[in-house]
């Protein structure tokens, strides 16, 4: 018997925010790519972050793209 995954699917284009820095801080980002890690078995993400904040028009900065559970991001409007 398999069980569900942990977390949801993210499709590409999700806007998320993950609030777990050490600074207790937030970042913000773009979902490129959502899976399942069946391993682990949740879903998986590669996120392409801006930092502090979405930029405004055109970033200024490459986004620096991590891996995250999708448990561990709120999705944002």
């Amino acid at each position: 018997m398999t069980s569900e995954p942990l977390g949801r699917f993210l499709p590409p284009g999700t806007k998320v925010r993950y609030d777990g820095l050490v600074d207790g801080g937030s970042e913000y980002g773009v979902v490129i790519y959502c899976w399942i890690d069946a391993e682990a078995n949740v879903y998986d993400g590669h996120i392409a972050f801006y930092g502090a904040a979405f930029p405004e028009g055109a970033p200024k900065k490459q986004p620096y793209v991590l891996r995250y559970a999708s448990t561990s991001l709120v999705v944002v409007d």
